[in-house]
């Protein structure tokens, strides 16, 4: 890969992954945008990750990963999941996501990152088995409720005119639901069930809730993190009693209708307290898979469990 220098990225990099979202996957992100997603310093770390850049000064490619904390058995850790993969068209092909990623996680390794996570496509899947030694535990099983509504969501995205009213709206009607960020209101939100899971604290609400689509919510007694785009999607659900399970199901009705979404989503791995309550009343489906790049052997990576606020795409 003598074409081309590797540079970790800095603050001063974002005007350049800008460039590469529109040219990867025309993508018009701002720059503001690409700085809340990229600043994981509440985590303790954020910048993990290179750009490659060829010997004509031109942007390449670039891998990356979002540090994250993670609580497995009690304890605090440091994790990262892998996120915004993207290479320009003209330089695909060429070993790139494979350099960047093997300094990335080289980088991870040495500022104590215990592993790298991520829920790759079909596209990346074989990618990240053969080249870089992932191991996969399972899959996330996906929960879908479809909706008699007139579908002011999905018309929103299909119609980009029409996406500032649309936040607009939801704004209006979730105004009176908002859940004051406190210690005590996110308290349910932690999965004490699970032997592993992404830490649900004020710092990740905060770093979530600086995207102004998605909201903490409390609605019938459920506390809920949403993201009504481009479906309504369920982030997040605070624990509740299995008795109220049909309870649950018809507030997402109720809450779909109020957001006119056709389709409500949610997407958890099969070892979340809420799968259990969910597979015999909801249909599931196997969504993407759930891996791994090992750095801490230790870990019981087949006990750690996520759901859908979990995903950088969130």
């Amino acid at each position: 890969m003598s074409n081309y220098n590797y540079m970790k990225i800095d603050d001063n990099s974002y005007k350049d992954i800008k460039e590469l979202y529109l040219r990867s996957f025309n993508l018009d992100a701002s720059i503001e945008s690409i700085k809340i997603k990229y600043d994981t310093s509440s985590f303790g770390l954020k910048n993990i990750g290179y750009l490659a850049i060829d010997t004509e000064g031109d942007l390449a490619a670039y891998y990356g990963a979002f540090p994250m904390r993670m609580v497995v058995d009690k304890k605090d850790y440091i994790v990262a999941q892998s996120g915004d993969t993207m290479t320009a068209p003209e330089h695909r092909k060429k070993g790139l996501f494979t350099e960047l990623a093997k300094l990335t996680y080289q980088l991870a390794e040495q500022c104590g990152i215990q592993f790298v996570f991520g829920f790759p496509n079909a596209n990346s899947y074989p990618g990240f088995i053969k080249n870089l030694d992932w191991k996969f535990f399972g899959c996330l099983k996906s929960f879908i409720f479809y909706n008699k509504v007139l579908p002011l969501c999905e018309l929103s995205v299909k119609f980009k005119f029409l996406l500032p009213v649309y936040k607009w709206y939801c704004k209006i009607k979730l105004a009176k639901l908002k859940l004051e960020l406190s210690p005590e209101n996110i308290k349910a939100f932690e999965d004490d069930s699970s032997r592993g899971y992404i830490k649900k604290n004020i710092d990740f609400f905060k770093y979530k809730l600086m995207n102004d689509n998605i909201y903490l919510i409390k609605i019938n007694d459920f506390s809920l993190l949403i993201k009504p785009n481009p479906h309504l999607y369920i982030g997040a659900v605070g624990n509740f009693d299995i008795k109220r399970t049909d309870d649950f199901i018809a507030t997402l009705k109720l809450l779909a209708k109020k957001l006119g979404c056709k389709k409500t989503i949610m997407n958890l791995s099969e070892n979340h307290w809420l799968f259990n309550y969910l597979q015999k009343k909801v249909e599931h489906t196997d969504s993407l898979p759930i891996g791994y790049y090992i750095i801490n052997k230790d870990l019981p990576y087949e006990e750690i469990s996520y759901v859908g606020a979990d995903s950088d795409t969130f």
